[in-house]
């Protein structure tokens, strides 16, 4: 636990440095982002920490443990509305000084305020577990905070006398989705620290979202797409993303999954806001807008390297897109690129 006397969260040094010291890690600092590195007796893996503009702390794990562990988070005197997420596995949410836990499962979310007691997460052994967690503070001693800071405190505040507020959401892919773009980005320092900032404001609003969506429908869709069904459809996702100039069909997708059309459709609105044929081209579209930025390649090319067989087709929904043509589009970056260099 912290033994800060001034509730301040602009360093993450001391708790990272309490975790490193129980994780056996090695503990390095670049740009404001705090990282442990485990490789020993312990386990394997990793943990990420940053702040996110004033009152905002995201803490990202990555671990396989060799035993059962339980790492505390931020301090209570912080007064943290903490956001988990269950990326791959389940891991365990202690509340109430331990004598309650909350099991938070693979694409799940869950919401914890505990005024009480120092909320702490733990993890079995042997299980590769990824989560994260963001801690949105309103320390005692300090009254400088965002309206947002203050509304989302008191949105999730205990209510009827108690100290505890605790939520468990249905499942969602989305928050994956945008931890993926978190995880592949290698940036410099300052370009790192930026996209890294927005990133975690737009998980938080999504998790946010999403709880609101619970308390509408009351996991409505849940009830017709289940957890295994929504992994399957994000990892389907991700391979047309991959393999974008595959020729894929309904048919093949419903044979290749074992998922009906009807249901495939439905995950793919749920999770990207598309049908499968609108992400499919998005998806050409965006790499076609890549190739005509990064390469000499002729449009003609360009077209048939993402998939398509019709130039006419692509210059249709490329406009509709991006409100020009794609000979606009591509003459307007060489002109750039040569004002640049002139």
């Amino acid at each position: 636990m912290l033994t800060q006397t001034k509730a301040s969260i602009n360093k993450l040094s001391d708790l990272f440095k309490t975790l490193s010291d129980q994780l056996g890690g090695q503990l390095t600092e670049n740009f404001g982002e705090f990282i442990i590195d485990v490789n020993n007796s312990i386990g394997q893996g990793y943990i990420r920490g940053t702040q996110v503009l004033s009152h905002k702390l995201f803490i990202e794990f990555n671990l396989k443990m060799s035993n059962d562990i339980t790492l505390d988070l931020i301090d209570m005197e912080y007064n943290p509305v903490h956001f988990f997420y269950c990326e791959k596995a389940q891991f365990m949410v202690n509340v109430a000084s331990g004598s309650q836990q909350k099991p938070v499962q693979e694409l799940q979310t869950a919401i914890i305020n505990d005024k009480s007691n120092t909320v702490s997460i733990s993890f079995k052994a042997n299980e590769h577990v990824k989560a994260n967690v963001i801690s949105v503070c309103k320390p005692y001693v300090d009254n400088d905070f965002s309206k947002a800071v203050i509304r989302i405190h008191n949105r999730f505040a205990p209510q009827n006398g108690t100290s505890l507020y605790s939520y468990k959401g249905s499942y969602n892919v989305k928050v994956a989705t945008i931890l993926n773009q978190i995880q592949e980005t290698h940036e410099n320092e300052l370009v790192r620290k930026l996209y890294l900032d927005g990133l975690v404001q737009m998980i938080l609003a999504m998790e946010i979202e999403h709880h609101k969506e619970d308390m509408v429908n009351q996991n409505e869709l849940i009830a017709k797409l289940s957890r295994k069904e929504l992994t399957t459809i994000k990892e389907l996702g991700d391979h047309i993303r991959e393999h974008y100039d595959d020729q894929f069909t309904i048919e093949d997708l419903t044979n290749q999954t074992g998922i009906p059309a009807a249901k495939l459709q439905e995950g793919f609105k749920h999770l990207y806001g598309r049908t499968v044929t609108d992400y499919i081209k998005n998806v050409r579209l965006e790499v076609a807008e890549e190739l005509l930025k990064t390469t000499d390649l002729t449009i003609s090319e360009v077209v048939y390297s993402i998939g398509f067989s019709s130039r006419s087709y692509f210059s249709k929904i490329f406009r509709e897109k991006y409100h020009c043509s794609p000979k606009s589009f591509q003459d307007s970056i060489k002109q750039r690129a040569m004002a640049v260099s002139a």
